[in-house]
C-alpha cells in the first residue's frame, strides 16, 4: 500500500488528485489539506506516510517554507513539489529544501501517478520542463551572476583566467602586455570585493560548485543515500 498525502490549495484540484489516486488498489490518501496551516492542525498524524504531493503556492506559509517541518513529522517520507510554476527558482529551491520530485501540474494525472511510482522505486522523479530548468541552471556559464558588474575586456580575461591561463599567456591572447593585465584585475579585484587570485577564482567557480552540490544532493536523494 502506498499511503499519499495531499497539500493543494485548489479545492477542486485537490479532490481530482484524491478521487483519481483512490481509484488505484494501492493507493491510500492519508490526509488531503488546503495549506499547511490546516495540516497542523489534522487530530493525528501518526500513519506512515511514503508520499507527499505538496503546493508551493499555498495560502499563508509556502509549500517551500513548510517542507522541513512535512520532512520532520514524516522522515521518511517522499516530497514531490506539484506546482504551476515552472521558474528555475522554484525548482532548484525546491530540491534544495529536500523535495524528491517536481511535477508541474499541467501534466496529466497518470503521469502524476507514474512519478509517484518512480519516486517510490527510483527515489525521485522530473518532469521533462524541471529537468530541463536543473540541468540548465548546471550548465551555466559560471561567470554569468557577475558579467553585468564588467566591461567587455574584464569579461575577457576572467573567461581566460578560470580556464586556467597565466597573466602572460592572457596578455599574449589579447595583445595587451602583463601589466595591462594586472590593471584590468586590480579593477575586477575592488568590483568583486577579492584580495587575492585564489579568491577571484573562488568567486569566480563558487556558483557552478553550489550548482554540482544540488545535483548531487539530488542524485543521492534519488539513490536513497541521504
Amino acid at each position: 500500500m502506498i499511503n499519499i498525502g495531499i497539500i493543494e490549495d485548489n479545492y477542486f484540484q485537490l479532490n481530482n488528485y484524491r478521487e483519481f489516486l483512490e481509484d488505484f488498489q494501492e493507493c491510500k490518501v492519508v490526509f488531503a489539506c488546503k495549506s499547511m496551516e490546516e495540516f497542523r492542525e489534522l487530530p493525528f498524524k501518526g500513519e506512515d506516510v511514503n508520499v507527499i504531493l505538496l503546493d508551493i503556492s499555498l495560502p499563508g506559509e509556502s509549500g517551500i517554507q513548510g517542507m522541513q517541518e512535512l520532512k520532520r513529522i514524516y522522515p521518511e517520507s517522499k516530497i514531490i513539489v506539484l506546482s504551476g510554476h515552472d521558474g528555475k527558482h522554484y525548482v532548484i529551491e525546491s530540491i534544495r529544501q529536500g523535495a524528491n520530485g517536481y511535477i508541474i501540474k499541467t501534466s496529466r494525472l497518470m503521469e502524476i501517478y507514474h512519478s509517484i511510482l518512480d519516486t517510490i522505486s527510483e527515489g525521485g522523479t522530473l518532469s521533462p520542463k524541471a529537468a530541463h530548468l536543473l540541468i540548465s541552471h548546471i550548465n551555466k556559464d559560471p561567470l554569468e551572476d557577475i558579467r553585468h558588474k564588467l566591461t567587455k575586456r574584464e569579461y575577457e580575461l576572467l573567461a581566460l583566467l578560470k580556464e586556467g591561463y597565466s597573466y602572460k599567456e592572457m596578455a599574449d591572447k589579447l595583445f595587451v602586455t602583463v601589466f595591462t593585465v594586472n590593471q584590468h584585475l586590480k579593477k575586477v579585484y575592488q568590483k568583486l570585493n577579492v584580495a587575492t587570485k585564489s579568491e577571484l577564482i573562488s568567486k569566480i567557480w563558487s556558483n557552478s560548485l553550489v550548482s554540482l552540490l544540488l545535483i548531487s544532493c539530488f542524485i543521492n536523494n534519488c539513490l536513497d543515500i541521504l
